[in-house]
Parts: structure tokens; sequence; C-alpha cells
């Protein structure tokens, strides 16, 4: 994409156009009648498949019960669900009737759950058989009413409402009108943002983030296709749908009519059979999976020759991975994007073929992106290292239920503080280091957690790792490495910290040590629950 650089600002290239009407919902109307009978979505567990027009029928039946129910604009609606048609059809719903959709974790504890209910205070949940029982306790809790709408065959949960019964009307899709909206004001989702280092936060995003954000995901799509002339016919949708990357990207792509295959949840051999059989030809990933690629042997035995774009986010990707991957299964290059729930995800993408590699490419359109010093506040140029400061349409309304944090996080510019460490070179391509909370202090010396973990990984033993900072009273902390070997590995402690040791300056050493495991904690979305293995941590040293 073509960038500029002025007084230590890069911007990325001009604004999409977006529809005029500034409403997500209408939006995704008018394109699922586009698709018509050309088939939408596909589950890979059962090899069912609906069509666009199907779902539009659904989603249009649904929203005529929902006003029954009394659901008006600016009410919001929770779902709690793994990927499944229902998800699809009950988001779109919710969107045409103008009210708010709240997406719950459904990994999420009790107490994290009841956290948002109480932020978010929904009229109504949408929720599976596997999620209700969570969903239910924890709406005891509240002091408003909230009533469950329950996919599937069986009431599991007391007094619920049943979504098949909900859909049953049919109601003809031309005589439908969607509820108007101010696309501008008004919030269409409350998106969780991590919650790696505490609570998760509910992230308000408008219509015009959602469209703009969908523009820039066709603007994506139409570069890369006419770079290769490779066409995008089918993609694969694995990240779960309640997360932010998942989410936004599956509808972006629904609205250019292509088919999605979709996995409930990762399944080694179901997840590469899906590629091979259903001959995918994009998909997103996150940083573990792409581990998963480059060093699982399961994965040479599928041709995955089918993949033509792969873009991996979330969490940084190292370059070694990335390589490795290309390496070991044909895939051109996984192109790296970077972007955070507050500002409607994507807002570095990589469209080149391979020419950056490590690299999370340039500004989306209409950003502009500055690196500050954490030291005296001031621009970077390029090269150093800094904390990366955004600017973009694509900016939240704010948190939900939470001024102070939305205000601290915007500067008077307009900027929104990311929290990320990183670089840009002298072309405007950058490059993450690492979260600015999870930097280990050594001596007065920040080192990058992401780095250790990346050259760990390099080794042919080491499946996961895992760095943090061990306290220590003379140095400040001391960087120590949570380990999961390769099956069959003999790998040892010694043998891991020499390794490191030859391969980084003093300060960078794992001086803290290696604990092996047999798993890293990390979110939905592939990121390292860094405060899980803190805890574990300090359960291990209470043993020593």
């Amino acid at each position: 994409m073509p960038v500029t650089i002025h007084n230590n600002v890069v911007s990325g290239p001009e604004e999409r156009g977006i529809p005029a009407h500034l409403s997500f919902g209408q939006f995704l109307y008018d394109q699922l009648k586009n698709g018509g009978d050309k088939i939408a979505l596909i589950s890979a567990e059962t090899g069912e498949s609906v069509t666009y027009r199907y779902i539009l029928q659904n989603s249009v039946n649904l929203a005529a019960s929902l006003r029954k129910l009394g659901l008006k604009k600016g009410d919001l609606v929770g779902l709690s669900s793994e990927n499944r048609f229902e998800f699809i059809v009950a988001a779109l719903a919710v969107t045409y009737c103008g009210g708010i959709l709240s997406t719950l974790n459904i990994t999420y504890t009790p107490g994290e759950i009841t956290h948002l209910l109480k932020i978010t205070k929904p009229k109504y949940i949408f929720t599976s058989p596997i999620t209700s029982q969570n969903i239910y306790d924890c709406c005891q809790e509240l002091s408003s009413s909230c009533k469950l709408i329950m996919f599937g065959d069986f009431e599991a949960v007391p007094d619920c409402i049943m979504y098949d019964n909900l859909i049953k009307d049919q109601v003809h899709v031309d005589d439908f009108t969607l509820t108007d909206v101010n696309g501008l004001e008004d919030t269409v989702a409350v998106m969780c943002s991590s919650g790696t280092t505490g609570l998760p936060k509910g992230v308000e995003l408008t219509h015009v983030n959602f469209l703009t954000l969908s523009a820039h995901m066709k603007y994506y799509f139409d570069y890369v296709q006419s770079q290769k002339n490779n066409g995008i016919v089918t993609g694969l949708s694995l990240i779960p749908w309640f997360h932010a990357y998942g989410f936004i990207t599956t509808f972006a792509v629904m609205a250019m009519n292509t088919k999605i295959v979709f996995l409930i949840r990762f399944d080694e051999q179901q997840y590469l059979e899906t590629i091979q059989n259903y001959k995918i030809n994009m998909t997103t990933i996150v940083p573990p999976l792409a581990v998963f690629l480059a060093k699982h042997p399961l994965v040479l035995k599928y041709d995955l020759s089918s993949l033509v774009e792969v873009w991996c986010g979330a969490a940084p990707l190292s370059k070694d991975i990335q390589k490795a991957v290309s390496e070991r299964t044909g895939i051109d290059f996984i192109k790296q994007g970077y972007g955070l729930t507050e500002v409607t995800m994507a807002c570095l993408v990589d469209l080149t073929s391979g020419e950056k590699v490590g690299s999370c490419g340039t500004p989306a359109p209409g950003m502009k992106v500055k690196v500050i010093d954490i030291e005296n506040g001031q621009r970077l140029g390029p090269g150093k290292e800094g904390e990366l400061w955004i600017k973009s349409p694509l900016r939240m309304k704010g948190y939900m239920g939470d001024r102070a944090a939305s205000d601290e996080l915007i500067d008077n510019e307009g900027y929104v503080r990311t929290g990320d460490i990183g670089y840009y070179d002298n072309e405007g391509y950058f490059y993450i280091v690492d979260r600015l909370k999870e930097l280990i202090k050594y001596k007065g010396f920040q080192v990058a957690p992401a780095e250790l973990e990346a050259l760990l990984l390099q080794h042919s033993g080491v499946a996961d790792a895992g760095v943090v900072g061990l306290p220590d009273e003379a140095a400040g902390e001391l960087p120590l490495a949570f380990v999961v070997a390769q099956p069959n590995s003999k790998v040892t402690e010694k043998e891991l910290v020499d390794f490191v040791a030859s391969k980084v300056s003093p300060a960078k050493r794992l001086r803290g040590g290696v604990i092996f495991l047999k798993d890293i904690p990390k979110n939905a979305s592939g990121k390292i629950l860094r405060r899980e293995l803190r805890k574990m941590l300090q359960k291990y040293k209470s043993k020593l």
C-alpha cells in the first residue's frame, strides 16, 4: 500500500468510500441479497451448507420476531456461542433492529461473564447448549431481567425462548424495513478487549467503524488478487466469532459473497483435512497455528497447495516461523496484520509477497501512526523503538461504562494509545516488538519476551514457549522461560539456557531459568496469558 512519512507520522493511502446510509445492517442485508443462491457457509464438522438467501431469510424472520418480543433500537443483546449457523443469523437480526450486539467469550469464567453482563445490561442473550448453564447462572446475579434465547433442539436451561420458534414465521424479505440508525454515533456492537492484563472491557464500535473495516477488507482482497491473478473462492474460518478478530473478518468476507468453511474448534487432523478437501484458498490464523504449521509432523501428510492467502494477527509472529511455514508447506507467504479492538482491529497490513518478512505492514487506508518515545514523549523517526499511537476513522466510540479509561487512551490529537512497542523502517513498514506492560526490566535494560519466545521456537526440541520476568532483588527481573517440549524430545534446561545465551546480548539471557510444562496458557485469539504464567511462577517459587 502507498504510504507517506511526514514529521515522523506514517500515513496510509486515501480512505475508502462507504455507503451513504451509514448502516452496517443495511449494507449486510444488501450484500446477502446479492449473494442469492451462492453457498455462504459450510460446517466442516457436518458438511451441511447454507446459501446467502437462506441466511437473509432467516435473519429477517428472526428480526421480525425480536421486534414482536419488544426489542427496540439501542437495546443490547448478548451472544454466547461457538461458531455455528445460528450465530450469524442472530447477529444479523439484532443489527437489522438497530440493537447493540455484545459477543461473550465462551471460555470466560463466571466472574468475567458477570462483570461484562453488569456493564452491558442485556435485554436478551442468545446462547448454545454448551454455554447456556454458565450464562443462566450468571444472569441470576443481575438486578435487571434478561431472557435467554436458546440455539439447538432442547431447553438446556429453564424458562428460555427457543431460537427455532422465532424463525418459523416467514416474512417477505422485500417487505422488511430495517431500523434507521445514525451510523456515526450509534453503537452496533460491544466487543471485548483481550483482557490479557485484567478483566475485559466492553469496546463500543459504531456502524461506521464496521463499514469502514469492510471497505478496507475489500481493498486488501482486490489488491492481492490483482497482484497474483488468483481468485479467492473459498475461505476457512477457525478464529472464534465471539472474538472481534473472527467476527469482523467473517462478516467482511461474507459481504464479498465468498464461500466460508467454518470450524467449531481446532483439531489438528480436521483442520488439515478441511484445507485439503475443500481446497481452501484463504484463511486467517493466529501465531500458535503458525507454529503448528511450521513444526508439527502431521502437516507434511496433507496437500495445502490450494492456499494462496494466509493472514496472521492477534499477536506478533516471528520471521523465522513465517519462513518455516513457507518452506515446509509451500504456502507462498504468511501476511501479518496488526490491530486492536479499540481501533476495529486491522490498522497495519502487509500486502507484499514476502519482501518484508517480520513486518506487520503499512498503515491501512485513512490511518496515521506515530511512534512515541516512552521516556520523553517525542515522536521518533525510522528504526527507533517506541510506543505506537494510531489515528483513524476506525477508532472506537469508547469503553462502555468507563469514560475515564476511554479518555486516558486517547491523546489531544485524537490518537489512540496501543500499549505496544514497535518501530517503522524508511519505507513506512512497521515491526512490533512486544507489549509495553510486558517488557522485562533487567538492570535497567528492557527485554522483550516475544523476542526470546521466537528464539526458543527455533530450537528443534521446543514446541511452544512463554517468557516472563522473575522478580529479583538485585536485578529487578530475570528473564525466565516456560517451555513445552516437542514429543519425545529430551531437551534440558541447560541446553536451552545455553542456546539462548549464544544468540543474544547478556541482558537477554535466561538468567531466571527454564520451567517445563504441558501447555502455554493463551486466550482465544492466541495471545499468551502472561498473568497466568506469573501465577504459575508464584506457585513454583513457593515449592522451592
